[in-house]
């Protein structure tokens, strides 16, 4: 038999390179179709992304939080404390720290007393309405005083008429002052009495015929015989002339 020659491998060289090149482009094809087809509806969230959102899941919903009501300042009262002392260790108006503690007296403290501090803002209301203006009241009229116009009368003799020792006219005034400066008394036999620089203010006062002294209740007309007799009439006249009153002895 003859010889059979081995064929060299070199001669498949082209056959591998060819088979490689086509199972290369089936395999990118049926990659590319199927990315196509199962492509998700959504992309799928990185490892990063998914830790972020469980931790904002399970974070507590913020709420607001309303800011504590002030706590007041209790001042509790020492040995040797002294209100005016307190209100000037805490700036506190003096009149505003007897308000807030209703006190009445700044001396009555007793040791352990609490007293309440007023808050700062507390102190600054006050102030602003201590320095607020206040409207003013026009100016409002002032009544006129009533003045008494006086009301002296002649109410009698006292003593004995026709004794020159005891008789005695007797004025009454019930109303004002009366300043008898120039009145004048009468008996209508021109005997007139001057009355001097004398106030008569509600009472009585004598005017007595004979000479003496003259005191607030006692005048003395200086005469050296009585004049009032029985049925004579006594007459009292103001410094304008004017009757002021008449009595007509009993």
């Amino acid at each position: 038999m003859g010889s059979v020659r081995r064929a060299s491998w070199k001669r498949y060289l082209p056959f591998l390179g060819l088979n490689v090149v086509v199972s290369v482009c089936a395999t990118l094809s049926v990659l590319a179709v199927w990315s196509r087809v199962s492509a998700p509806s959504r992309p799928t969230p990185t490892p990063t992304e998914s830790l972020v959102d469980a931790i904002t899941e399970l974070a507590p919903t913020a709420t607001a939080t309303l800011p504590p009501s002030p706590t007041p300042r209790v001042h509790e009262v020492q040995p040797g404390d002294s209100l005016y002392a307190i209100a000037q260790a805490y700036d506190v108006p003096l009149d505003l720290l007897l308000i807030i503690n209703g006190l009445a007296d700044p001396n009555a403290l007793s040791v352990g007393q609490e007293l309440i501090i007023p808050s700062e803002e507390a102190v600054r209301r006050y102030l602003e309405s201590a320095t607020t203006p206040q409207p003013v009241a026009g100016p409002a009229s002032t009544p006129t005083p009533t003045v008494e116009p006086p009301k002296v009368e002649i109410v009698g003799i006292d003593g004995t008429p026709g004794d020159l020792e005891t008789e005695a006219v007797r004025l009454l005034n019930t109303g004002g002052a009366a300043a008898m400066l120039g009145w004048r008394l009468e008996d209508g036999e021109g005997h007139t009495y001057v009355f001097p620089a004398f106030t008569l203010y509600q009472g009585a006062v004598s005017v007595h015929t004979k000479a003496g002294e003259d005191t607030v209740i006692d005048l003395y007309w200086g005469l050296d015989e009585a004049i009032w007799l029985p049925g004579k009439v006594a007459t009292l006249r103001d410094a304008s002339g004017r009757v002021v009153s008449t009595f007509t002895i009993p």
